[in-house]
């Protein structure tokens, strides 16, 4: 018969002995960790999963919503201490949080994007020379993409407001022929130009990949000139379009950050964060699951860590 204080040892070792996802909490705190979303659905499927596990880990967690520059001064302050969602092409806005001192970046999540200037495949029939930059500044190619509404000017649906694609630097520095079509929400963005694809209509856009519009095979990305040391920006005057407008920042990766102070506070937390990786094809079904077959992010989050148990469970010893 076993004594009382026996018992206790048989269970606690038990519970101890099973799987990751039956551990005890990692949480060092049950105060909630504030990751943010932007209304953006790749990023807030990349964060809802990494919220998803920062829960399987016994921490409270509360999503708030942001822009995507305000997000910056957030970890600078440390209003939200991690972020596992940071694009590559806003490298500016990395830059200037690092140097405060208080941000340091955790690697990347291993997702490869692609984002810029998107155009369907049959757009080039009447602008030879894509993907090539030039082709825009052909007086063909310009009749071609151009409206009533535009004055003459190829029309470019662009991105919503809160978004940085650096749009209207590279059409300075570039001297396009551009007139930028503002659009309300990032589902309006893909709606426009799905619209145009369907009816065969000559159209040129904001894009990106992993997506399940953009990465069907059905169009391409135009090629600027390369990203190199010459592409910084001005202290002196801020974001300088000749300099970094004229510059493609379109391929790269997805970042993780974290405000230094969090890290003595939750070291259990980063310890997932720097585990965290995410396929591209994932998220590209995670994009498809809400914009197509009516998911909330958070359930697509959820399916993706019922179906990946094996993978986050790792992440947690």
């Amino acid at each position: 018969m076993r004594t009382k204080a026996a018992t206790i040892a048989f269970a606690l070792a038990t519970l101890l002995s099973h799987g990751p996802s039956e551990a005890a909490p990692l949480a060092e705190t049950q105060e909630p960790i504030k990751l943010a979303q932007f209304n953006v659905t790749d990023a807030d499927f990349i964060t809802g999963v990494f919220g998803g596990v920062l829960e399987k880990a016994g921490y409270n967690v509360e999503y708030v919503k942001v822009d995507v520059t305000a997000l910056f001064t957030a970890l600078e302050l440390g209003d939200v201490p991690m972020s596992p969602a940071i694009w590559g092409s806003l490298q500016d806005l990395i830059d200037k949080t690092l140097a405060t001192g208080k941000v340091e970046k955790k690697g990347t999540i291993g997702v490869k994007v692609r984002e810029g200037w998107w155009y369907p495949n049959y757009v080039a029939d009447v602008c030879p020379g894509l993907p090539d930059w030039t082709a825009l500044t052909k007086p063909d190619c310009i009749k071609a993409l151009s409206t009533p509404e535009t004055g003459g000017k190829i029309r470019y649906i662009g991105t919503p407001a809160d978004w940085a694609p650096f749009d209207v630097e590279r059409i300075k520095s570039l001297g396009l022929a551009v007139e930028i079509v503002p659009s309300g929400s990032p589902a309006a963005m893909v709606a426009t130009l799905q619209g145009a694809v369907q009816r065969k209509q000559p159209i040129i856009g904001f894009g990106f990949v992993p997506h399940w519009f953009y990465g069907a095979g059905q169009g391409s990305f135009v090629n600027f000139p390369k990203y190199d040391s010459g592409c910084r920006t001005d202290p002196a005057w801020g974001i300088n379009p000749k300099e970094i407008g004229d510059c493609d920042l379109a391929e790269g990766e997805i970042y993780k950050l974290v405000n230094i102070a969090a890290e003595a506070k939750t070291p259990a937390a980063l310890r997932i964060l720097d585990a965290y990786k995410i396929s591209t094809d994932d998220v590209a079904k995670g994009i498809h699951q809400v914009e197509q077959e009516g998911l909330t992010v958070d359930q697509a989050a959820a399916k993706w860590l019922e179906a990946n148990e094996a993978t986050w469970s790792a992440w947690l010893k």
